[in-house]
């Protein structure tokens, strides 16, 4: 059993570092409403996770990889989505190009844009949500991943639940340490140019993510 679930943390560590969506939406929230834009959307990443890692466990994420239809509608309204997200980000990058002057100043904590100082918690948590959730190929990929991976001496259902656990402490144990790196680099990234250029490229990102998700294999 310990061989299986060290393979499967492995895996699992390879897949959730490497760059999607989801990180792109962090940091892309991160420059537009600071630390506490990117802390909220990842607790709805998170909360999409779960209902993706239950739907693993009662074997209802199959029907999205089983439905042409069903995963056809997530994966094009995901794209349209992050393409969403993208291009207000690339259109906020274009508004403040006149706006951003150098600053040497280094803010003693992350300073949120202004235009999104005060928008409510469920906003970014609404946008980590539908970011995550509307994910077609993460749910596809979930559902020929788990299987790779059989837990000795348990049953289909506990050994999936298991595995389910431990990729969502990992998910989260890397979100944690994301959010960690932007307060340590809070004073850096509230600086108006580097904001801009982050939400910018993230917003880049974004729009690149989308044309994978509704055009790629």
């Amino acid at each position: 059993m310990t061989q299986v679930l060290l393979a499967f943390l492995g895996a699992t560590l390879v897949i959730v570092v490497s760059p999607g969506p989801d990180t792109f939406l962090v940091l892309r929230n991160a420059a537009a409403g600071g630390r506490r834009g990117a802390a909220w959307s990842v607790v709805g990443i998170m909360v999409g996770c779960l209902v993706w890692m239950v739907a693993v466990v009662a074997g209802l994420a199959a029907l999205v990889s089983s439905s042409a239809t069903l995963y056809a509608v997530l994966r094009y309204l995901g794209a349209a989505y992050l393409a969403y997200l993208g291009a207000r980000s690339l259109w906020d990058w274009w508004l403040t190009r006149a706006t951003t002057a150098p600053d040497f100043d280094a803010s003693p904590a992350p300073a949120p844009a202004p235009e999104a100082a005060h928008l409510p918690a469920t906003t970014w948590i609404r946008q980590g949500l539908a970011c995550n959730l509307l994910n077609a190929k993460l749910g596809a990929f979930l559902v020929a991943f788990f299987p790779q991976f059989r837990v000795p001496g348990v049953g289909p259902v506990v050994g999936n639940t298991i595995l389910a656990v431990i990729f969502t402490a990992v998910a989260t144990l890397w979100y944690v340490a994301m959010l960690a790196a932007i307060g340590r680099l809070g004073a850096w990234i509230s600086r108006p140019q580097v904001r801009r250029a982050v939400g910018g490229a993230a917003g880049l990102a974004l729009l690149v993510a989308a044309g994978f998700v509704a055009f790629g294999r």
